[in-house]
């Protein structure tokens, strides 16, 4: 939530289309450029602390909002709002507003598919990719199948990887979670990397976590006021978990097909310079499914692999940064 992590740097901005989108804003220095950071789920702003402090004593330009569903931007409750062309049209709109031309396009998890799509639908917009865990998703136009992506995972890695995402698009799967922060963050940041595959990979595995309020022990990376403000940014109150699982709704629901039907195969190539930093343990963002999916469309492409599970940024914060910096410096 940038307006309680970040009070110095939030902003706000209505849209024209009365989308409201809070975010972090830092002038870059000189000829630095910006950066724009989107997150994952579950999280906001705040998944990017590290990074926001590292680049901004650097002298680079930030933008990183809260996307919808999240912090202090608004959570729409109807899944056609969280159409990625829509949404896309919203970001640029940020960069719009703050006169933000072009960019370096930084994104994890959610954030990875969501920037995925800015690229093909605004490539001009943007000087540089960094994908981290989940890479860059072609747009194929085909109908989404759940169960046809865990097909596929099984027959190359041996296990399923998208279990999760039927009791995500359940009624009753935001209030689940909102009832039990404990058991979800002991799912979402586990201390043992195949805890987040035997727990969520499967089909029926989270629903049954949650209801038998199973719980185990949280990683050593993230503090308990860490945990406390991300617990406060995902409070019930304020909108919780419902909003934030809109995004795979709407992937579900195959509302993203119909605009990616349009896009022409040039514009599905990624020209500009990219770096993808891998997670070794992630059991979901796996690097042979992630990289191997990249390399066919990603012609200048430098691909960096940590000892980490999904919250590359935050489990290897220094590192993560530093990686990124020397791409950025071209070294």
């Amino acid at each position: 939530m940038a307006d309680i992590a970040f009070p110095s740097l939030a902003k706000s901005t209505k849209l024209p289309n009365g989308t409201i989108y809070t975010y972090v804003h830092v002038l870059p220095k000189g000829s630095k450029p910006y950066l724009l950071l989107l997150h994952g789920w579950p999280s906001s702003s705040y998944d990017w602390r590290h990074q926001i402090s590292y680049f901004q004593d650097r002298g680079y330009g930030l933008i990183v909002p809260d996307l919808l569903g999240y912090g202090g931007t608004d959570k729409p409750m109807e899944k056609e709002a969280y159409r990625l062309k829509k949404m896309s049209e919203e970001v640029i709109g940020i960069l719009d507003a703050e006169g933000v031309k072009g960019c370096v396009g930084v994104a994890h998890d959610w954030g990875s598919t969501f920037l995925s799509r800015l690229a093909t639908y605004y490539p001009d917009r943007f000087t540089k990719f960094c994908w981290i865990d989940v890479g860059y998703n072609v747009p194929t136009g085909e109908e989404f199948s759940i169960d046809a992506v865990d097909e596929m995972a099984k027959k190359i890695i041996g296990w399923p990887i998208f279990g999760y995402w039927h009791f995500f698009n359940d009624e009753d799967a935001g209030p689940l979670m909102d009832r039990n922060h404990e058991c979800i963050n002991s799912l979402i940041f586990p201390h043992n990397y195949a805890w987040m595959r035997d727990n969520m990979c499967y089909p029926n595995v989270t629903r049954s976590y949650l209801e038998e309020q199973k719980t185990g022990p949280i990683a050593p990376w993230i503090s308990k006021e860490e945990m406390a403000m991300h617990n406060y940014i995902l409070a019930a109150k304020d909108g919780g978990y419902g909003p934030t699982l809109m995004w795979y709704k709407c992937q579900i629901a195959n509302l993203n097909r119909p605009d990616e039907e349009e896009i022409p195969e040039e514009k599905k190539q990624i020209k500009q310079p990219t770096l993808m930093i891998a997670a070794k343990y992630d059991y979901i963002g796996v690097p042979k499914l992630e990289v191997g999916g990249m390399q066919p469309y990603v012609k200048d492409l430098k691909v960096v692999e940590f000892e980490t599970g999904h919250w590359v940024q935050l489990e290897m914060p220094m590192e993560t940064s530093k990686a990124m910096e020397d791409f950025l410096e071209g070294k």
